[in-house]
């Protein structure tokens, strides 16, 4: 007997337009997996060492690589019939590192697993400011977070080159936002394109 196909989601965004928070939540409500990037057991040590060394060009390519390890993880998760629900994705390390001045094309490398809905999570910019702030308070702001800042609009140009669809998360829980990219995942599922 042939296993139905699951849907796969990604959720992309600025920093802190709630990705992080809202993710499992969405993964929960559609009964799938919040695919993180712990797929990398090494992950968060590589994460340091490659960002300490400043160079612009390698934390990129390291990040590509991170979601092509996440593209392969999804996929077997999907080809098995579950669900899978992805933050920063393909579009966010495009659009970061464009912003930080690297060249590099819009697109999806060729063989990744395409998302079925690609949502681009955004929040009001003066809330967003202020989580960025409670962030810097607490020590959380990296130094590349800091380097996209001055040239976020580069970043939502290039999402928009993504076809993301929007959900505006200003003055809603992190469970309405989940409540409401659930809903367009059951349409589009329901309505394929």
């Amino acid at each position: 007997m042939e296993v139905a196909r699951g849907s796969f989601i990604t959720l992309d965004g600025l920093s802190a337009s709630g990705k992080t928070t809202v993710a499992p939540l969405v993964a929960t409500l559609l009964g799938g997996v919040h695919v993180t990037d712990a797929t990398l057991p090494t992950f968060p040590r590589m994460r340091a060492e490659v960002d300490a060394t400043g160079v612009l060009s390698a934390r990129f390519h390291w990040w590509m690589m991170a979601n092509h390890i996440k593209s392969e993880a999804a996929r077997a998760l999907v080809e098995s019939g579950r669900t899978v629900v992805v933050e920063s994705y393909f579009p966010r390390t495009v659009a970061t590192h464009r912003a930080m001045g690297h060249d590099c094309a819009p697109g999806y490398p060729s063989g990744v697993l395409i998302p079925d809905v690609a949502i681009l999570l955004e929040v009001d910019e003066r809330v967003r400011q202020d989580r960025l702030r409670r962030r810097a308070e607490l020590g959380k702001l990296s130094y590349w977070h800091q380097r996209e800042e001055p040239n976020i609009a580069e970043s939502s140009r290039v999402y928009w080159m993504f076809g993301l669809v929007r959900v505006d998360g200003t003055d809603r829980s992190p469970e309405e936002v989940a409540a409401a990219i659930a809903a367009i995942v059951r349409s589009n599922v329901q309505n394929p394109h």
